[in-house]
């Protein structure tokens, strides 16, 4: 069996424990650090860190000397009414969805999750929730398989673990493009879902630079000994920004595209990059202006609007599309002439 990722046990299992030591509160029950760190086998420090959470989240929960164990502070406070509202019900089923698309660690995960809202909420929470699965009303479409991410798990788990212990991940990396394999160790940062792919975020120490590494195309891993950090001023999210999607190379570019009437609305419609620009025009059309680090990308999305969609700048982008739609035209010249 793939061994399932440690920091999703771990949340889950400190998910279980906290509604535990609320339901043992709730029930008048004398709690006390030692006596729940000995019930969950785990540290007093961690029950500290426990009530600090739950009290963060919104439940008021003291030490009380005379009763010699915690209790809500407000007398009249209780949990057995508690209820989620109809869109939190739905974010986590949406969640849900999610989580089946990307894995099954992570599908796992919602549906104990899932199994606590159906035995430890309210009645009117049981029902409302029994009912919306019922329905079926929403469908969240991500691209993936759930088969290939059985080739991938390991890597996974790997990359998760190296991260948990901040030690460096030794890898044997092949691109798909490069016959030649390489080896090299990384520290990884954080992992990406991208186009129906799992991909890790790190600093590559054969690059000297922070790189993005496909887990299909890590064919051989090893946890090293030797730890490392993350820089505090890093993140994941701002790190991808200056691309199109997820690769970014080179110095920033503004690419100027012209989109005809037909699908102008389409375009408007959603906000595909921090940097876009649109400027309407009284025909219909609509220039979209955006810059990026790397067009390769930004390229393949284009190609999805053709021939509703003009490269207006930079120049070496609209040559290089322009040789490759010459080259299209050719194969399919050829082949409209074989099936004639």
């Amino acid at each position: 069996m793939p061994q399932k990722s440690k920091r999703f046990e771990d949340r889950v299992r400190k998910l279980h424990r906290l509604l535990s030591i609320l339901r043992k509160i709730d029930d008048c029950e004398r709690c006390t650090p030692q006596t729940l760190a000995e019930k969950f086998n785990t540290t007093e420090r961690n029950i500290y860190r426990d009530i600090n959470d739950l009290n963060a989240a919104g439940f008021p929960i003291v030490f009380d000397s005379e009763f010699n164990g915690y209790m809500f502070a407000d007398p009249e406070y209780c949990l057995r009414e508690l209820g989620l509202s109809s869109g939190e019900l739905m974010a986590l089923l949406m969640g849900h969805q999610v989580a089946r698309s990307i894995g099954r660690p992570f599908e796992k995960a919602f549906q104990s999750i899932l199994k606590k809202v159906h035995t430890d909420t309210s009645r009117k929470t049981r029902a409302k929730v029994k009912k919306m699965e019922e329905e079926e009303r929403f469908f969240v479409g991500i691209d993936h398989d759930e088969e290939w991410f059985k080739k991938v798990e390991k890597q996974y788990n790997a990359v998760n673990e190296a991260i948990d212990r901040k030690v460096e991940l030794e890898i044997v990396y092949k691109k798909l493009k490069d016959e030649k394999e390489t080896r090299r160790a990384i520290a990884p940062y954080g992992l990406v879902f991208q186009y129906g792919l799992w991909y890790a975020v790190g600093y590559c120490n054969l690059r000297k630079d922070i790189r993005v590494f496909a887990l299909d195309c890590i064919k051989d891993f090893k946890l090293t000994e030797r730890h490392y950090s993350i820089p505090a001023d890093f993140d994941i999210g701002e790190y991808f920004k200056p691309g199109w999607k997820m690769r970014r190379y080179g110095e920033p570019v503004e690419v100027v595209l012209r989109f005809g009437k037909e699908y102008a609305r389409w375009i408007k419609r959603q906000k595909w990059h921090p940097t876009q620009k649109i400027e309407e025009k009284k025909d219909g059309s609509l220039i979209f202006k955006v810059t990026v680090e790397g067009t390769k990308e930004l390229k393949w999305w284009i190609y999805h609007w053709i021939p509703y969609c003009e490269v207006i700048a930079p120049p070496e982008l609209k040559k290089e599309m322009t040789g490759e739609m010459k080259a299209m035209l050719k194969v399919y010249g050829r082949n409209m002439k074989d099936s004639l």
